[in-house]
């Protein structure tokens, strides 16, 4: 009879390590995936006011198991009647575009105007798990 040992230690290692070299790899994709998303959405938002394209935010945050990347704007005016959150209405609304934002050129093949935000997640969705795919292999 042959006794049979196994370390496992190295493989756990390699293992860890392989874990720790996807999730800086994820989190590295993901911001660039959201700055990205950020850039096309703040130059075919709205430019009437000129505050909404300027106040594209992005953010990444790992957590246990995820990687999550957010896109945020934030444009609220307040007037007599409260608070107007521009953001929203200009997002999800249809409306005629006024004079700047209509002689505005867009970008990547994007027009200004609403869904400024949506538009490029869909359009360049199929770009950023390409980014993911060719980042994952080689760290891999």
């Amino acid at each position: 009879m042959s006794d049979f040992e196994f370390d496992a230690s190295d493989f756990f290692e390699k293992l860890d390590k392989a874990d720790h070299n996807v999730t800086g790899i994820g989190k590295a994709i993901m911001e660039d995936s959201v700055m990205d998303l950020a850039k096309i959405a703040s130059n075919i938002a709205p430019i009437e006011y000129g505050a909404l394209g300027g106040s594209a935010k992005s953010k990444t945050v790992v957590k246990r198991g995820a990687i999550e990347g957010e896109v945020t704007f934030s444009a609220v005016s307040k007037d007599g009647n409260g608070r107007f959150n521009y953001a929203y209405w200009t997002h999800e609304m249809d409306y005629n575009l006024g004079p700047a934002s209509s002689k505005a050129t867009g970008m990547a093949g994007y027009s200004v105007g609403n869904k400024y935000l949506e538009r490029p997640l869909k359009g360049e969705a199929k770009k950023y798990v390409n980014w993911w795919a060719k980042a994952l292999a080689k760290g891999l």
